[in-house]
């Protein structure tokens, strides 16, 4: 049976994506690269996740964002809500990628994007240390004070 993410990796696909999937077993690792990123989702029966990372440009730093399980053993029945959370929320970050929602900024010393998540919209940008995470209302307001754009296949 298809999990949600293998359904929005193929819905990726579609769109121009360049989607790999290596399967060994029970592991599935999907790797999918564009322009400006590469990220990888790894669903399995202890784990999974996600790790997008947006390129270096020479002038812009990477910056990278992540969703995953690492905190409880989705092995255990007991946790298998959290699991469909975690899911729930890579599928919705991959269809904002695929749909244009996802957009970045890049400027000197500065890397953001923003895209919308559970009715609202998130902005994740790299810190001198830390990458930070803001919620907002409006998607005008997590991209205020930059030039975004969507990312491409």
């Amino acid at each position: 049976m298809d999990s949600e993410i293998d359904l929005v990796m193929a819905r990726l696909s579609q769109r121009g994506f360049d989607v790999n999937l290596d399967a060994g077993g029970e592991v599935r690792s999907y790797r999918v690269s564009g322009k400006l990123f590469h990220l990888r989702v790894g669903v399995g029966p202890t784990g999974i996740l996600l790790e997008f990372v947006v390129d270096r440009d020479g002038e812009s730093p990477e910056l990278r964002y992540s969703i995953d399980t690492d905190l409880y053993d989705i092995s255990d029945p007991r946790q298998r809500w959290f699991a469909d959370e975690v899911q729930h929320d890579i599928a919705s970050f991959l269809d904002a990628l695929g749909n244009g929602s996802l957009k970045v900024s890049r400027g000197r010393n500065r890397t953001v994007i923003a895209f919308p998540h559970e009715g609202k919209y998130l902005r994740v940008e790299r810190g001198r240390v830390f990458t930070r995470q803001r919620e907002y209302e409006r998607a005008a307001d997590a991209e205020a004070d930059g030039q975004f754009q969507p990312f491409g296949a």
